[in-house]
């Protein structure tokens, strides 16, 4: 059987992938590889998926974030990844240095430790949730790219129903690392409930009546 301090020791593997989950999301968001889009007529699709070359057409890297012309307006929305960037380390480094401080102490109580992970386990899901929405093209992309020379270049001119489908490759995969490490979490504290429990029956173990 594994002892308190093992499960502990489990834990903080557990958070340190989180934060190099997190630190590989960060490193997807701002390369933004895999811009691609499709198009569909009422709901069926009558292409295949158009992904022009790493910074061609439509380049969605951090570095143009602020002059690309299809960042203007209602794009410059996608400054809010850095918000989401932010939260995610904050609470992943605060989780991984809870348990530094509890490993070396030796401290008992897990309570800090499960507020660490509660309150990162809803911050990765709420983050896992925009992200995905910024992976879609935030509202923006797709009625940017269909209003391009009234419909021309994304073959839509003509056809009524017709829609534009986009998606960011690296940032729905940023996304779902988010609603991993949400999920790691919520293991996490399962984790850390397993080693409260071996810790008690450690101090008060039952007594054996013959």
């Amino acid at each position: 059987m594994l002892s308190p301090r093992a499960l502990s020791g489990f834990s903080f593997c557990i958070r340190l992938f989180v934060l190099l989950t997190a630190i590989v999301s960060m490193i997807l968001i701002l390369v933004a590889p895999g811009a691609c889009f499709s198009r569909y007529l009422n709901g069926q699709s009558i292409s295949r998926e158009i992904c022009p070359g790493q910074n061609s057409i439509f380049p969605m890297n951090a570095d143009r974030w602020s002059n690309a012309l299809h960042f203007q307006g209602r794009g410059q929305n996608v400054y809010g990844q850095v918000a989401l960037i932010v939260i995610t380390l904050v609470f992943s480094l605060v989780a991984v240095g809870t348990s530094c401080i509890f490993l070396a102490a030796n401290y008992t109580s897990i309570y800090p430790q499960l507020f660490a992970s509660g309150f990162a386990l809803v911050a990765f899901i709420v983050c896992g949730g925009v992200e995905t929405w910024y992976a879609t093209g935030f509202d923006h992309m797709s009625f940017f790219i269909q209003a391009i020379g009234n419909g021309v270049f994304s073959g839509c001119a003509g056809l009524p129903g017709c829609q534009i489908q986009f998606v960011v490759k690296g940032w729905a995969v940023a996304a779902a690392f988010y609603f991993l490490g949400g999920l790691l979490y919520l293991f996490d504290m399962g984790v850390l409930f397993a080693s409260r429990n071996l810790h008690a029956t450690d101090n008060y173990p039952v007594a054996h009546h013959y």
